[in-house]
Protein backbone atom coordinates (compact mmCIF):
# COMPACT_ATOMS: atom_id res chain seq x y z
CA UNK A 1 0.00 0.00 0.00
CA UNK A 2 2.18 2.92 -1.33
CA UNK A 3 2.17 5.86 1.18
CA UNK A 4 0.90 4.33 4.05
CA UNK A 5 1.99 2.65 7.30
CA UNK A 6 1.05 -0.87 8.24
CA UNK A 7 -0.29 -2.13 11.41
CA UNK A 8 1.26 -5.08 12.55
CA UNK A 9 2.44 -5.83 9.99
CA UNK A 10 -0.69 -6.65 8.00
CA UNK A 11 -0.23 -5.62 4.51
CA UNK A 12 -4.12 -5.15 4.38
CA UNK A 13 -4.33 -2.51 6.83
CA UNK A 14 -3.31 1.16 6.97
CA UNK A 15 -2.31 2.48 9.72
CA UNK A 16 -4.48 5.94 9.17
CA UNK A 17 -7.57 3.75 9.06
CA UNK A 18 -6.98 1.45 12.08
CA UNK A 19 -8.78 2.80 14.50
CA UNK A 20 -11.94 2.99 12.43
CA UNK A 21 -11.42 -1.18 12.30
CA UNK A 22 -13.69 -3.87 14.46
CA UNK A 23 -12.07 -5.17 17.29
CA UNK A 24 -12.87 -8.82 15.94
CA UNK A 25 -11.38 -7.78 12.54
CA UNK A 26 -7.88 -6.45 14.68
CA UNK A 27 -7.78 -9.36 16.05
CA UNK A 28 -9.20 -12.29 13.23
CA UNK A 29 -6.76 -14.92 13.00
CA UNK A 30 -6.59 -15.95 8.71
CA UNK A 31 -7.25 -19.67 8.17
CA UNK A 32 -3.47 -21.06 7.96
CA UNK A 33 -5.56 -24.23 5.77
CA UNK A 34 -6.33 -21.57 3.32
CA UNK A 35 -3.44 -20.37 3.55
CA UNK A 36 -1.27 -23.43 2.62
CA UNK A 37 -3.55 -24.44 -0.13
CA UNK A 38 -2.81 -20.87 -1.66
CA UNK A 39 0.56 -21.05 -1.17
CA UNK A 40 0.68 -24.55 -2.76
CA UNK A 41 -1.91 -23.77 -5.62
CA UNK A 42 0.24 -24.97 -8.36
CA UNK A 43 -0.39 -27.55 -11.21
CA UNK A 44 2.60 -29.80 -10.44
CA UNK A 45 2.38 -29.86 -6.79
CA UNK A 46 0.76 -33.35 -5.95
CA UNK A 47 -1.20 -31.86 -3.32
CA UNK A 48 -2.49 -34.02 -0.26
CA UNK A 49 -3.46 -30.60 1.58
CA UNK A 50 -7.43 -29.58 0.58
CA UNK A 51 -9.86 -31.85 2.22
CA UNK A 52 -12.36 -30.64 -0.63
CA UNK A 53 -14.75 -33.28 -2.71
CA UNK A 54 -13.46 -34.77 -5.95
CA UNK A 55 -15.17 -33.19 -8.61
CA UNK A 56 -15.14 -36.72 -10.35
CA UNK A 57 -18.05 -37.44 -7.73
CA UNK A 58 -20.23 -34.48 -8.54
CA UNK A 59 -23.60 -34.92 -10.02
CA UNK A 60 -22.69 -32.48 -12.93
CA UNK A 61 -25.72 -33.65 -15.58
CA UNK A 62 -28.13 -34.30 -13.03
CA UNK A 63 -28.02 -31.13 -10.81
CA UNK A 64 -27.78 -29.37 -14.93
CA UNK A 65 -31.05 -31.27 -15.77
CA UNK A 66 -32.89 -30.34 -12.78
CA UNK A 67 -32.01 -26.82 -12.37
CA UNK A 68 -32.98 -26.69 -16.57
CA UNK A 69 -36.73 -28.30 -15.49
CA UNK A 70 -36.84 -25.82 -13.05
CA UNK A 71 -35.51 -22.44 -14.85
CA UNK A 72 -38.83 -23.88 -17.08
CA UNK A 73 -41.48 -24.56 -15.00
CA UNK A 74 -40.99 -22.61 -11.45
CA UNK A 75 -38.26 -19.99 -12.66
CA UNK A 76 -40.12 -17.26 -10.64
CA UNK A 77 -40.29 -18.82 -7.03
CA UNK A 78 -36.87 -20.63 -8.22
CA UNK A 79 -34.75 -16.94 -8.78
CA UNK A 80 -37.17 -14.56 -6.19
CA UNK A 81 -35.84 -13.83 -2.53
CA UNK A 82 -36.71 -17.11 -0.04
CA UNK A 83 -37.74 -16.67 3.50
CA UNK A 84 -34.75 -16.55 5.77
CA UNK A 85 -35.76 -19.88 7.47
CA UNK A 86 -35.61 -21.30 4.08
CA UNK A 87 -38.47 -23.29 1.67
CA UNK A 88 -40.55 -25.23 3.84
CA UNK A 89 -41.00 -28.35 2.15
CA UNK A 90 -36.94 -29.06 2.23
CA UNK A 91 -37.35 -27.94 6.25
CA UNK A 92 -39.99 -30.61 6.59
CA UNK A 93 -37.84 -33.22 4.62
CA UNK A 94 -35.00 -33.06 6.55
CA UNK A 95 -36.53 -33.14 9.77
CA UNK A 96 -38.51 -36.59 8.55
CA UNK A 97 -35.12 -37.76 7.36
CA UNK A 98 -33.57 -36.98 11.10
CA UNK A 99 -36.24 -38.63 12.53
CA UNK A 100 -35.26 -42.29 10.39
CA UNK A 101 -31.82 -41.45 11.92
CA UNK A 102 -33.06 -41.22 15.35
CA UNK A 103 -33.79 -37.79 15.92
CA UNK A 104 -37.78 -37.78 16.83
CA UNK A 105 -40.05 -34.97 17.29
CA UNK A 106 -38.62 -32.92 14.78
CA UNK A 107 -40.67 -30.51 12.69
CA UNK A 108 -39.63 -27.29 10.11
CA UNK A 109 -39.61 -25.29 13.13
CA UNK A 110 -36.52 -26.82 14.31
CA UNK A 111 -34.92 -26.41 10.72
CA UNK A 112 -32.55 -23.72 9.62
CA UNK A 113 -30.78 -22.89 6.18
CA UNK A 114 -27.88 -22.08 5.79
CA UNK A 115 -24.72 -21.18 3.61
CA UNK A 116 -23.22 -24.64 4.36
CA UNK A 117 -22.94 -26.00 7.55
CA UNK A 118 -19.98 -23.01 8.19
CA UNK A 119 -22.58 -20.30 8.45
CA UNK A 120 -24.71 -22.43 10.98
CA UNK A 121 -21.19 -22.38 12.98
CA UNK A 122 -20.91 -18.58 13.40
CA UNK A 123 -24.96 -18.01 13.94
CA UNK A 124 -24.62 -20.65 16.69
CA UNK A 125 -21.32 -18.91 18.09
CA UNK A 126 -23.32 -15.12 17.83
CA UNK A 127 -26.36 -16.82 19.56
CA UNK A 128 -24.67 -18.05 21.90
CA UNK A 129 -21.30 -16.70 22.96
CA UNK A 130 -20.48 -13.23 24.57
CA UNK A 131 -16.76 -11.47 24.92
CA UNK A 132 -14.93 -13.48 27.83
CA UNK A 133 -17.38 -16.93 27.82
CA UNK A 134 -15.42 -20.24 27.66
CA UNK A 135 -15.84 -22.80 24.63
CA UNK A 136 -14.07 -26.25 24.29
CA UNK A 137 -13.16 -27.81 21.37
CA UNK A 138 -10.93 -30.89 20.35
CA UNK A 139 -7.34 -31.42 20.77
CA UNK A 140 -7.11 -30.73 17.70
CA UNK A 141 -10.36 -29.92 16.01
CA UNK A 142 -11.47 -28.58 12.72
CA UNK A 143 -10.37 -24.79 12.78
CA UNK A 144 -14.01 -23.08 11.62
CA UNK A 145 -15.07 -23.94 14.98
CA UNK A 146 -12.75 -22.50 17.71
CA UNK A 147 -12.53 -19.11 14.42
CA UNK A 148 -16.77 -18.86 15.02
CA UNK A 149 -15.73 -18.78 18.81
CA UNK A 150 -12.75 -16.42 18.70
CA UNK A 151 -14.55 -13.99 16.22
CA UNK A 152 -17.29 -13.76 19.18
CA UNK A 153 -14.00 -13.36 21.79
CA UNK A 154 -14.48 -16.62 23.42
CA UNK A 155 -11.57 -17.96 25.63
CA UNK A 156 -11.16 -21.43 24.30
CA UNK A 157 -10.19 -24.67 26.02
CA UNK A 158 -9.21 -27.70 24.39
CA UNK A 159 -9.71 -31.25 25.21
CA UNK A 160 -7.64 -34.31 23.91
CA UNK A 161 -9.26 -36.27 21.35
CA UNK A 162 -7.69 -40.04 20.70
CA UNK A 163 -8.58 -43.13 18.80
CA UNK A 164 -12.40 -42.78 20.17
CA UNK A 165 -12.93 -39.25 20.16
CA UNK A 166 -13.02 -36.56 22.56
CA UNK A 167 -12.07 -37.90 25.76
CA UNK A 168 -14.64 -37.27 28.09
CA UNK A 169 -12.74 -37.98 31.49
CA UNK A 170 -10.58 -35.26 30.12
CA UNK A 171 -13.54 -33.11 29.54
CA UNK A 172 -15.28 -33.47 33.17
CA UNK A 173 -12.15 -33.23 34.55
CA UNK A 174 -11.47 -29.79 32.84
CA UNK A 175 -15.28 -28.44 32.62
CA UNK A 176 -15.83 -29.14 36.65
CA UNK A 177 -12.49 -27.13 37.41
CA UNK A 178 -13.43 -24.00 35.56
CA UNK A 179 -16.90 -24.15 36.85
CA UNK A 180 -15.41 -23.95 40.28
CA UNK A 181 -12.64 -21.30 38.86
CA UNK A 182 -15.90 -19.23 38.09
CA UNK A 183 -15.23 -19.56 33.60
CA UNK A 184 -17.97 -22.12 33.22
CA UNK A 185 -17.80 -23.82 29.80
CA UNK A 186 -20.33 -22.41 27.65
CA UNK A 187 -20.41 -24.06 24.35
CA UNK A 188 -18.62 -27.26 23.02
CA UNK A 189 -18.17 -27.45 19.42
CA UNK A 190 -17.03 -30.86 17.58
CA UNK A 191 -17.55 -33.26 14.55
CA UNK A 192 -18.18 -36.23 15.91
CA UNK A 193 -17.94 -38.59 12.77
CA UNK A 194 -14.60 -39.34 10.95
CA UNK A 195 -13.47 -35.71 12.40
CA UNK A 196 -11.00 -33.43 10.97
CA UNK A 197 -8.17 -34.08 11.11
CA UNK A 198 -8.31 -37.10 13.11
CA UNK A 199 -10.38 -38.95 11.27
CA UNK A 200 -11.98 -40.46 14.49
CA UNK A 201 -15.22 -41.16 15.60
CA UNK A 202 -16.80 -40.53 18.70
CA UNK A 203 -17.86 -43.93 20.08
CA UNK A 204 -21.90 -44.55 21.53
CA UNK A 205 -20.54 -44.49 24.95
CA UNK A 206 -18.84 -41.16 24.69
CA UNK A 207 -21.80 -39.87 23.15
CA UNK A 208 -23.96 -41.21 26.26
CA UNK A 209 -21.60 -39.36 27.97
CA UNK A 210 -20.86 -36.04 26.81
CA UNK A 211 -25.09 -35.32 26.46
CA UNK A 212 -24.84 -36.32 30.15
CA UNK A 213 -22.31 -33.81 30.89
CA UNK A 214 -23.40 -30.99 28.79
CA UNK A 215 -26.36 -31.60 31.02
CA UNK A 216 -24.35 -31.65 34.16
CA UNK A 217 -22.61 -28.40 33.40
CA UNK A 218 -25.01 -26.58 31.62
CA UNK A 219 -23.24 -25.90 28.29
CA UNK A 220 -24.36 -26.39 24.71
CA UNK A 221 -23.19 -28.43 22.00
CA UNK A 222 -22.61 -27.63 18.47
CA UNK A 223 -22.27 -30.93 16.34
CA UNK A 224 -20.74 -30.38 13.39
CA UNK A 225 -21.47 -33.25 11.21
CA UNK A 226 -20.67 -33.51 7.54
CA UNK A 227 -18.77 -36.31 6.96
CA UNK A 228 -21.81 -38.86 8.85
CA UNK A 229 -22.86 -40.18 5.68
CA UNK A 230 -19.43 -40.98 4.20
CA UNK A 231 -19.44 -44.03 6.00
CA UNK A 232 -16.73 -47.23 4.42
CA UNK A 233 -17.98 -49.49 7.39
CA UNK A 234 -19.08 -50.49 10.70
CA UNK A 235 -22.69 -49.51 11.73
CA UNK A 236 -23.71 -46.28 12.06
CA UNK A 237 -24.16 -43.99 15.41
CA UNK A 238 -26.96 -42.26 16.96
CA UNK A 239 -25.86 -38.42 16.29
CA UNK A 240 -25.66 -36.31 19.63
CA UNK A 241 -29.41 -34.48 18.49
CA UNK A 242 -31.35 -37.69 18.45
CA UNK A 243 -29.42 -38.86 21.98
CA UNK A 244 -30.29 -35.22 23.42
CA UNK A 245 -33.64 -34.57 25.45
CA UNK A 246 -32.32 -31.26 27.31
CA UNK A 247 -32.87 -29.35 23.92
CA UNK A 248 -28.92 -28.46 24.51
CA UNK A 249 -27.55 -29.65 20.46
CA UNK A 250 -27.36 -27.83 17.57
CA UNK A 251 -26.98 -30.14 15.04
CA UNK A 252 -24.96 -28.97 11.79
CA UNK A 253 -25.34 -30.93 8.28
CA UNK A 254 -24.47 -30.29 4.74
CA UNK A 255 -24.47 -31.03 0.87
CA UNK A 256 -20.76 -30.22 0.63
CA UNK A 257 -20.00 -33.57 1.45
CA UNK A 258 -22.79 -36.05 -0.54
CA UNK A 259 -24.04 -33.93 -3.22
CA UNK A 260 -21.26 -30.97 -4.35
CA UNK A 261 -20.16 -27.88 -2.04
CA UNK A 262 -20.48 -25.24 -4.58
CA UNK A 263 -24.25 -25.59 -3.86
CA UNK A 264 -23.29 -23.80 -0.46
CA UNK A 265 -25.78 -24.99 1.62
CA UNK A 266 -26.59 -26.38 4.66
CA UNK A 267 -28.76 -26.89 7.47
CA UNK A 268 -28.90 -26.50 11.53
CA UNK A 269 -31.37 -28.06 13.77
CA UNK A 270 -31.90 -28.05 17.39
CA UNK A 271 -34.71 -26.75 19.52
CA UNK A 272 -37.28 -24.59 18.04
CA UNK A 273 -36.43 -21.34 20.17
CA UNK A 274 -32.86 -21.58 19.51
CA UNK A 275 -33.20 -22.23 15.51
CA UNK A 276 -35.77 -19.46 16.18
CA UNK A 277 -32.68 -16.84 17.36
CA UNK A 278 -30.61 -18.15 14.52
CA UNK A 279 -32.80 -17.27 12.31
CA UNK A 280 -33.37 -13.97 14.25
CA UNK A 281 -29.59 -13.43 13.82
CA UNK A 282 -29.26 -14.57 9.80
CA UNK A 283 -31.85 -11.98 8.79
CA UNK A 284 -28.82 -9.05 9.20
CA UNK A 285 -26.20 -11.09 7.74
CA UNK A 286 -28.04 -12.21 4.13
CA UNK A 287 -31.59 -12.02 4.47
CA UNK A 288 -32.47 -16.14 2.74
CA UNK A 289 -29.94 -18.92 1.67
CA UNK A 290 -29.50 -19.53 -2.25
CA UNK A 291 -32.98 -20.38 -3.64
CA UNK A 292 -32.09 -22.33 -6.65
CA UNK A 293 -29.90 -24.41 -4.49
CA UNK A 294 -32.83 -25.46 -2.45
CA UNK A 295 -34.97 -26.52 -5.16
CA UNK A 296 -32.06 -28.76 -6.66
CA UNK A 297 -31.39 -30.09 -3.68
CA UNK A 298 -35.08 -30.69 -2.62
CA UNK A 299 -35.64 -32.49 -6.02
CA UNK A 300 -32.68 -34.61 -5.09
CA UNK A 301 -35.06 -35.44 -2.27
CA UNK A 302 -37.84 -35.73 -3.94
CA UNK A 303 -36.87 -37.90 -7.08
CA UNK A 304 -34.76 -40.56 -4.64
CA UNK A 305 -31.41 -39.31 -6.15
CA UNK A 306 -29.54 -38.65 -3.32
CA UNK A 307 -29.29 -42.03 -1.54
CA UNK A 308 -27.89 -43.97 -5.06
CA UNK A 309 -25.15 -40.80 -4.95
CA UNK A 310 -24.18 -40.83 -1.55
CA UNK A 311 -23.45 -44.63 -1.66
CA UNK A 312 -21.32 -43.70 -5.00
CA UNK A 313 -19.46 -41.39 -2.84
CA UNK A 314 -18.69 -44.08 -0.75
CA UNK A 315 -17.37 -46.57 -2.86
CA UNK A 316 -15.37 -43.99 -4.75
CA UNK A 317 -14.05 -42.64 -1.40
CA UNK A 318 -13.24 -45.70 0.19
CA UNK A 319 -11.64 -46.81 -2.61
CA UNK A 320 -9.39 -43.89 -2.14
CA UNK A 321 -8.73 -44.67 1.76
CA UNK A 322 -7.57 -47.76 1.53
CA UNK A 323 -5.11 -46.62 -1.66
CA UNK A 324 -3.30 -44.01 0.40
CA UNK A 325 -3.27 -46.53 3.81
CA UNK A 326 -1.46 -49.11 1.25
CA UNK A 327 1.16 -46.65 -0.17
CA UNK A 328 1.92 -45.06 3.41
CA UNK A 329 2.33 -49.19 4.77
CA UNK A 330 4.75 -49.44 1.42
CA UNK A 331 6.61 -46.25 1.96
CA UNK A 332 6.70 -44.28 5.87
CA UNK A 333 9.22 -46.17 8.08
CA UNK A 334 7.86 -48.00 11.70
CA UNK A 335 8.94 -44.45 13.17
CA UNK A 336 6.11 -42.65 11.61
CA UNK A 337 2.26 -43.80 12.84
CA UNK A 338 -1.57 -43.18 11.65
CA UNK A 339 -4.87 -44.02 12.01
CA UNK A 340 -7.55 -45.97 10.06
CA UNK A 341 -10.53 -43.88 9.84
CA UNK A 342 -13.72 -45.60 9.29
CA UNK A 343 -15.00 -43.07 6.70
CA UNK A 344 -14.34 -39.49 5.67
CA UNK A 345 -11.84 -37.77 4.13
CA UNK A 346 -8.20 -37.85 6.50
CA UNK A 347 -5.69 -39.89 8.00
CA UNK A 348 -3.76 -38.55 11.14
CA UNK A 349 -0.25 -39.01 10.85
CA UNK A 350 2.23 -38.73 14.00
CA UNK A 351 6.16 -38.19 13.53
CA UNK A 352 8.26 -38.94 16.01
CA UNK A 353 7.59 -36.63 19.10
CA UNK A 354 10.28 -34.28 18.91
CA UNK A 355 10.11 -33.25 15.27
CA UNK A 356 8.33 -30.12 13.94
CA UNK A 357 6.45 -31.02 11.02
CA UNK A 358 6.24 -27.44 9.03
CA UNK A 359 10.55 -28.06 8.27
CA UNK A 360 9.33 -31.34 6.36
CA UNK A 361 6.60 -29.21 4.56
CA UNK A 362 9.11 -26.86 3.80
CA UNK A 363 11.09 -29.64 2.26
CA UNK A 364 7.67 -31.49 0.36
CA UNK A 365 6.99 -28.04 -1.14
CA UNK A 366 10.61 -27.66 -2.62
CA UNK A 367 9.74 -31.34 -3.81
CA UNK A 368 6.18 -29.95 -5.06
CA UNK A 369 4.65 -32.40 -2.46
CA UNK A 370 1.84 -30.80 -0.15
CA UNK A 371 0.30 -31.70 3.11
CA UNK A 372 -1.57 -29.93 6.13
CA UNK A 373 0.32 -29.45 9.09
CA UNK A 374 -1.46 -31.10 12.30
CA UNK A 375 -0.39 -27.73 14.66
CA UNK A 376 -2.73 -26.07 12.49
CA UNK A 377 -5.73 -27.52 14.33
CA UNK A 378 -4.30 -27.46 17.92
CA UNK A 379 -5.81 -24.38 19.78
CA UNK A 380 -2.88 -24.49 22.29
CA UNK A 381 -0.28 -24.41 20.09
CA UNK A 382 0.73 -28.54 20.37
CA UNK A 383 0.72 -31.18 18.08
CA UNK A 384 4.04 -29.92 16.01
CA UNK A 385 4.77 -32.97 15.21
CA UNK A 386 1.37 -34.02 13.27
CA UNK A 387 0.51 -33.80 9.79
CA UNK A 388 -2.83 -34.33 8.24
CA UNK A 389 -3.53 -36.08 4.51
CA UNK A 390 -6.58 -35.92 2.56
CA UNK A 391 -7.15 -38.46 -0.09
CA UNK A 392 -10.34 -36.95 -1.19
CA UNK A 393 -9.46 -34.84 -4.16
CA UNK A 394 -5.97 -36.47 -5.37
CA UNK A 395 -5.63 -39.12 -8.22
CA UNK A 396 -4.35 -42.62 -6.97
CA UNK A 397 -0.92 -41.28 -8.78
CA UNK A 398 -0.93 -38.09 -7.14
CA UNK A 399 -1.32 -40.08 -3.76
CA UNK A 400 1.20 -42.46 -4.43
CA UNK A 401 3.70 -40.21 -6.20
CA UNK A 402 3.47 -37.92 -2.86
CA UNK A 403 3.40 -40.60 0.10
CA UNK A 404 6.34 -42.01 -1.54
CA UNK A 405 7.79 -38.83 -1.78
CA UNK A 406 7.25 -38.01 1.90
CA UNK A 407 8.82 -41.19 3.13
CA UNK A 408 11.66 -40.58 1.39
CA UNK A 409 12.04 -37.30 3.03
CA UNK A 410 11.12 -38.69 6.35
CA UNK A 411 13.82 -41.26 6.07
CA UNK A 412 16.45 -39.22 4.93
CA UNK A 413 15.37 -37.01 8.47
CA UNK A 414 15.55 -39.99 10.17
CA UNK A 415 19.16 -41.04 8.99
CA UNK A 416 20.55 -37.95 9.63
CA UNK A 417 19.49 -38.18 13.11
Amino acid sequence: MVGSELVGGDPMIDERLAHLYSQETLTAQPSVIREICSLVARPEVRSLAGGWPDPAVFPSREIGRIFAELLEHKAGPVLQYGSTEGLLELRELLAQRLALEGAKGLGPENVLLTHGSAQGMQLAAQVFINKGDTAAVGLPTYVGGPGSFHSRGAEMVGVPVDGDGLDMGRLEETGRRLKKEGRPIKALYLVPNFQNPTGSTLTLDRRQRLVQLAQELDFIIIEDDPYREIRFEGAYLPSLLALDKAGRVIHLGSTSKILTPGLRLGWAVGEAGIIGRMAQAKQYFDCATNTPAQYIFLEFLKRGLLAPRIKANIDHYRNKRDWMLAQLQRHFPPQVTWNRPLGGFFIFVHLPAAWNAMDLFYEAVASDVAFITGQSFFVDGSGANTLRLSFSQASKEDIEAAVAELGRLIRARLEKG
